[in-house]
């Protein structure tokens, strides 16, 4: 920021005197609250000191573009941001809002290079992140925490998908075993990998039939023991000459740790699958089983934690 105030600093003082005044700057934002709500507020004012309007109203231009482009990084870089700049005021020394009364002949022309200039600079929180997950990935894989043996001997049995849209070689890994699309019956587990580094380890089950479930929750028998599970959320569609397809695919948490680690060890597993109205019953086969326990070996060989 201070290369571009030293800009406008250059820039104001050929065409001004540089007697300093002062001046606020304030910033409206939309605001997300804790539970997703927006609220427009105004942030606590800044001190702008200038010769005159004109760089003032410069040096606030700037400010308010720099929030802007902070904030379409944080966008790009995390997926979500917090804070959205809407608009900006100028107060002038006696406290007067002048942000649409400054007017000179080069306002237009200065904006727009303020505009370039800015927008121009990469994104360097994405920079810092990548860079911060590619060490993390690098150290990973000089640790013990990589067995490259076990995962040169697990390999040969995942379908690996790569993330056209990512930039930080994000790929999926699912067992060969588990069906290619939805509208077939199948339950495994799956994750990604970020620069070969394994994270999001998710549960997936499918259900394929001729009449509707809505499934609301599903209840585990494993070698004789009972688990639930309760899906945050069970998809549904319809088509194939009138069947149906109902389907959960959850990120896995440490409160299914003992279900999941159950069913990779089963020798005998079925679930029971609760619907508004009616339950099904489903046999998980041996293949299923070795699909589950195949994933887990090949998620820690990597290096993840679960």
């Amino acid at each position: 920021m201070k290369k571009y105030s030293l800009l406008i600093v250059i820039l104001t003082c050929t065409l001004y005197s540089c007697v300093d005044k002062q001046y606020k700057y304030v910033e409206i934002v939309n605001e997300v609250g804790v539970f997703g709500s927006t609220t427009r507020k105004e942030k606590e004012a800044e001190k702008i000191s200038a010769p005159n309007d004109s760089a003032a109203y410069l040096e606030a231009y700037l400010k308010f573009c720099i929030s802007k482009k902070v904030h379409k990084d944080m966008g790009e870089a995390l997926s979500q941001t917090f804070t959205t700049p809407l608009e900006f005021k100028l107060f002038n020394d006696k406290g007067e809002d002048i942000t649409y009364s400054v007017s000179f002949p080069t306002k237009q022309a200065e904006e727009k290079r303020i505009e370039d200039e800015i927008f121009s600079e990469k994104n360097s929180i994405k920079e810092s992140l990548e860079e911060s997950k590619k060490k993390e990935a690098e150290e990973l894989k000089k640790s013990n925490k990589v067995d490259s043996v076990k995962v040169k001997e697990l390999k040969k049995y995942f379908f690996v998908k790569s993330d056209e849209f990512s930039n930080n070689n994000l790929k999926w890994h699912k067992v060969k075993t588990a069906p290619k699309y939805t509208n077939a019956n199948g339950i495994y587990v799956y994750f990604q990998t970020e620069n070969d580094l394994p994270s999001n380890l998710r549960f997936r089950f499918q259900y394929y039939s001729d009449d509707w479930l809505f499934i609301k929750n599903a209840q585990f028998s494993i070698d004789g023991k009972a688990y639930d599970f309760n899906p945050s959320s069970v998809e549904t569609d319809s088509g194939d000459g009138g069947y149906i397809w109902e389907w959960w695919d959850e990120s896995l948490t440490s409160s299914e740790h003992e279900l999941i680690y159950a069913l990779a060890n089963a020798k005998k597993a079925k679930v029971k699958l609760n619907g508004s109205q009616y339950y099904d019953i489903k046999n998980i086969t041996q293949e299923q089983i070795l699909g589950i326990k195949r994933t887990l070996e090949y998620y820690k060989a990597l290096g993840g934690n679960y």
